[in-house]
């Protein structure tokens, strides 16, 4: 099994530079691009069809794009080069989203391994040793081995099926919503194995997650909305980019009404406002310190009562709820824009025909 070594962390083992993906006349991805350093922890966030899962598609070979610049491990991925293909997929490994892809439910953990090793050439026992590593480091009891899978319980086979991504030590490690089908706890735990995992072994993971909790583990998150790149950096340096560095206070008001929140919103320094329960706000002031006191004196003259108020550091969470609530509104304000321009277009053509029948009548008479 391969061990960490001493790396270089400005190696990029993944590029990928203005891919766009289309199937017939859906525009899928748009010009996405992104760099990943060598034994780096990626999360791909986004909700359904945001385009996480056809990005790592075409980064594990599984489609084709042209017109695109794409290399993994230095080595060229673009169409042309499909002769450089099964290199590539010899040196990642892949952890489906529902385990029975991968797994053999009526067989052990144990067979499971030595099974999938010899699809890369690996002796019984060479595969067994890797196992009984990996499943030491996963926390899989010794007991369970030799048991067949279906006597798991979800957690461990989702376990077992990492394991089985990792049986051939590979460089990139792919996972497909490895949190999906646990509960809250053990969600947590499959988080610690990856990070585990990825301290152990030096494997660069890319972790594809509608779970906005998957970023406590990552050093870079990706955001995906519609096939488009939202952005692409470490979720601390993301958070530094609201107000105030990410710093917002939030208050419990008496009787909180839509019109309150109008009138927040009215304050010059208020960068955003946010309604987060029946009663609860969030919100960002530009130079929070200096101004959060002329804030509460603002509320007190409009005759809003602060029931409570505490201050906060926005998470990861809140920064992706934010970000998607923006580019929503910027494409309702879009959407909007071209339907004015539609509608003064129609009017346009509109007076034009009435001025053609008039000349018309009017030579006709």
């Amino acid at each position: 099994m391969r061990k960490i070594e001493e790396q270089n962390s400005n190696e990029v083992v993944v590029d990928v530079q203005n891919l766009n993906v289309s199937f017939g006349e859906a525009h899928i991805i748009h010009d996405v691009s992104f760099q990943v350093k060598k034994g780096e922890i990626i999360g791909l966030f986004g909700i359904s069809g945001a385009g996480k899962t056809t990005i790592i598609r075409v980064l594990t070979c599984q489609i084709k794009s042209k017109n695109w610049t794409g290399k993994v491990l230095v080595t060229d991925l673009t169409p042309e080069k499909k002769k450089n293909h099964q290199k590539i997929l010899s040196r990642i490994g892949y952890v489906p989203q529902l385990e029975l892809l991968n797994l053999y439910f009526e067989l052990s953990p144990l067979i499971n391994i030595e099974t999938f090793a010899s699809n890369y050439g690996m002796k019984k026992e060479e595969a067994q040793k890797v196992a009984e590593e990996l499943f030491t480091i996963l926390d899989i009891a010794e007991d369970t081995w030799t048991n067949a899978l279906k006597k798991l319980s979800g957690g461990e086979k989702k376990r077992v099926s990492m394991a089985i991504g990792l049986i051939h030590s590979p460089d990139v490690l792919f996972l497909d919503e490895p949190t999906t089908g646990v509960d809250a706890n053990k969600r947590y735990d499959i988080l610690n194995y990856l990070k585990k995992l990825n301290r152990r072994l030096g494997t660069t993971m890319f972790v594809i997650t509608h779970d906005l909790e998957a970023a406590l583990v990552c050093d870079k998150t990706a955001i995906l909305r519609e096939g488009k790149l939202l952005a692409f950096d470490t979720p601390q340096n993301l958070i530094q980019t609201l107000p105030s560095k990410g710093l917002l206070a939030r208050l419990t008001i008496e009787d909180l009404t839509e019109e309150m929140i109008e009138i927040i919103q009215e304050y010059e320094h208020c960068e955003k406002i946010s309604r987060v329960g029946v009663s609860e706000v969030e919100i960002f002031l530009n130079n929070f310190e200096k101004n959060l006191n002329y804030f509460i004196d603002y509320l007190l003259e409009k005759n809003i009562k602060i029931v409570s108020m505490s201050r906060d550091v926005a998470n990861f969470r809140r920064f992706f709820q934010i970000l998607i609530q923006e580019q929503e509104e910027m494409e309702r304000k879009e959407e909007k824009e071209k339907e004015n321009i539609g509608r003064e277009r129609r009017e346009g053509r509109a007076i034009e025909d009435e001025r053609e029948i008039e000349e018309n009548n009017a030579a006709n008479e």
